[in-house]
C-alpha cells in the first residue's frame, strides 16, 4: 500500500514517462517533513534522476517503489525540463546534499532520532563523529555498515525496529538501494526512510560532494570525471532519455 497519506494542495504528483515525480516547493517540503515525523505513516523519500526513470521502465518492482513513495524529488535538470515540455508543470529541483542537511537540521531541532545504515564500518564511524560535530544535539541511536551478508539482515531489521528512528538513512553497500527500503519498510516503525547513495562517505570526508555550481547548471554527472573517465558513457542513457521525451511528446502520451 502507498504511504502517500498526506494531503496537501501545494504538492502535485506528475506522471512523466510512466514515472511519478512531485512538484513541491522547498517550504512545502519542509512542512511535509514535519507532518511525516508526527503521523503514523512509513514514509519513503526518493531522489529521482534520469537513470532512475530509465530503470523504472524495465524494473517493475522499482516502478512500484517510486509509485508508493511519499515524496519523489527531482534531482536532474533534464527531468525538470522534460516535465515542463510535456506537462507545462514547473518542478523545484533538489540538491541531495542540501536536502539531507536540511533533514538532519530538522531532526536536531525537533529532538528526533536518526539511524545510519551503509558504507564501510570505519567510514561510518567517522561519518557519525562528523555529524555529531555539525549537529551537536542530534540523536544518532544506531548504526551498521552496509556491506552485510543476508544472514545478518534479520538482526539489522530487528535493530532498526527496536530503536524506532524518526529518520533512517541508508547508503552505499546496502544491496538493492531504494528497493531494499521498499521491501523492508513494513518491518520498521513509523518514520522517514531515505537512500542517500555515497553521502555517508562524504560525511566521513572520504569522498567529495558534487559542487553546487555544477549541479545548478545540470552538469553534476561531470563531477570527478578526471578520475573516472568512464562516466562519459552516461551520455548514452541521457540521449536515450531525450529520445523518449521527444517520442512521448509526438505520441501524445
Amino acid at each position: 500500500m502507498s504511504n502517500l497519506n498526506i494531503k496537501n494542495p501545494n504538492v502535485k504528483r506528475v506522471i512523466f514517462l510512466n514515472t511519478p515525480v512531485d512538484a513541491v516547493d522547498k517550504e512545502t517540503a519542509t512542512n511535509l517533513i514535519l507532518e511525516c515525523l508526527n503521523d503514523s505513516g512509513r514514509h519513503h523519500f526518493v531522489f529521482l534522476t534520469v537513470d532512475k526513470i530509465l530503470k523504472a521502465r524495465v524494473d517493475s518492482e522499482f516502478r512500484r517503489c517510486l509509485r508508493e513513495a511519499t515524496l519523489v524529488l527531482p534531482v536532474s535538470r533534464a527531468i525538470a525540463k522534460g516535465v515542463k515540455f510535456h506537462r507545462r508543470v514547473s518542478l523545484t529541483r533538489y540538491y541531495p546534499y542540501e536536502f539531507i542537511i536540511h533533514l538532519l537540521t530538522i531532526m536536531e531541532q525537533q529532538n528526533k532520532s536518526v539511524y545510519l545504515l551503509g558504507s564501510e564500518q570505519n567510514y561510518l564511524i567517522e561519518a557519525e563523529k562528523n555529524l555529531k560535530v555539525s549537529f551537536p544535539k542530534i540523536k544518532i541511536i544506531g548504526r551498521f555498515s552496509g556491506f552485510f551478508g543476508q544472514d545478518m539482515e534479520p538482526n539489522i531489521l530487528l535493530s532498526i525496529k527496536k530503536s524506532s528512528p524518526s529518520l533512517l538513512i541508508v547508503g552505499k553497500g546496502v544491496s538493492g538501494k531504494e528497493k531494499w527500503i521498499f521491501r523492508n519498510k513494513d518491518a520498521f516503525k513509523p518514520g522517514i526512510f531515505i537512500w542517500v547513495d555515497n553521502y555517508l562517505d562524504i560525511f566521513a570526508g572520504k569522498e567529495k560532494n558534487v559542487s553546487k555550481k555544477l549541479f545548478d547548471v545540470g552538469l553534476e554527472s561531470l563531477s570527478g570525471l578526471s578520475g573516472k573517465p568512464w562516466r562519459l558513457l552516461k551520455i548514452f542513457p541521457y540521449l536515450y532519455f531525450k529520445f523518449l521525451v521527444l517520442l512521448y511528446k509526438i505520441m501524445g502520451y
